[in-house]
């Protein structure tokens, strides 16, 4: 084979490897960008919550759209996430609650997306400062190019977490102060009955 000819094939041979591995690169692009997406929606959550301001959450929502936050309250649109959200504030007065939420790898299927992770989340109160870490999974649908909320979850330690601590320290404190009070105001009727007795006797 003359050098023209051995040029023209190492040519053919890189162009069909070329071709064989373009579908695959363009794959891998895309699923870069879908990615990138959903992350900036992660980012975009955080700093609605972390801020209080939820109407940029307002693109994600759609008629199907339906979620459950981590005190087991159920919302299916925006505005019942402000309601549970506003009523989470007006029942702690002064209350800053922020969120830092991490995610592992998001299986994408088709125009499908599955994120799920952690969330660490905190909550300053004029009775102490709560932190707790949950886990939370998201499904969103692909449509004419924007992501949609189909449905998320926030699920969290129902016994081994800040907030119940409290309480049960809250409640062993009462408890333990209501049985001093018992036993004291026990000890001051048997000592008022034994001196009635004792004055009777006389």
């Amino acid at each position: 084979m003359n050098p023209r000819s051995r040029l023209t094939a190492l040519a053919s041979l890189f162009l069909a490897a070329l071709a064989a591995n373009l579908p695959g690169a363009l794959h891998a692009a895309d699923d870069t960008k879908l990615h990138d997406e959903l992350r900036a929606l992660r980012g975009v959550y955080e700093t609605a919550i972390n801020t209080g301001n939820l109407t940029p959450l307002a693109p994600l929502f759609t008629a199907e759209t339906s979620g459950v936050v981590v005190n087991n309250q159920i919302f299916t649109s925006l505005a019942e996430l402000k309601a549970i959200y506003e009523k989470f504030h007006a029942s702690f007065p002064g209350v800053v609650y922020t969120i830092k939420m991490d995610a592992a790898p998001t299986q994408i299927y088709g125009d499908i997306a599955v994120a799920h992770g952690t969330c660490e989340e905190n909550a300053k109160m004029s009775v102490g400062h709560f932190g707790y870490k949950s886990h939370w999974t998201a499904v969103l649908r692909r449509s004419d190019g924007q992501w949609k909320l189909i449905r998320s979850q926030f699920t969290m330690d129902p016994f081994g977490n800040s907030i119940v601590e409290y309480f049960v320290r809250q409640a062993k404190l009462w408890f333990g102060i209501g049985g001093v009070l018992v036993g004291v105001a026990a000890g001051f009727l048997l000592a008022r009955m034994f001196a009635a007795r004792r004055g009777a006797g006389a």
